[in-house]
């Protein structure tokens, strides 16, 4: 499962939030960031995590290399901490108070 999610674009949402955070871009801005690096990676013909911090540095300057995080999965699971979220930790919530009502 792991192989498979790793092999989109899947933390391509979390690179918009990353930029929105970070960098204090508007989300529209974020968003035409997102996409052209998106885009830069397809012409490569390479996922997300594997761009190179010069790559994306290509199309956004300002980038650190903190925004490589962004693009490992496990960490994008778990930054979801709200309440429903995928965080490891919510979901041992979710299955010990379900495991309970059993």
């Amino acid at each position: 499962m792991l192989q498979l999610a790793n092999s989109g674009n899947i933390t391509a949402t979390d690179l918009a939030d990353y930029l929105v955070k970070n960098h204090s871009m508007s989300f529209r801005e974020s968003y035409e960031k997102t996409a052209a690096i998106v885009n830069f990676a397809e012409k490569k013909n390479i996922n997300l995590h594997e761009l190179s911090l010069k790559d994306l540095k290509k199309i956004e300057p300002k980038l650190t290399n903190d925004v490589l995080k962004v693009f490992d999965l496990k960490n994008s699971v778990n930054s979801k901490k709200s309440y429903g979220g995928t965080a490891f930790a919510n979901i041992k919530k979710m299955i010990v108070k379900y495991k309970k009502q059993l």
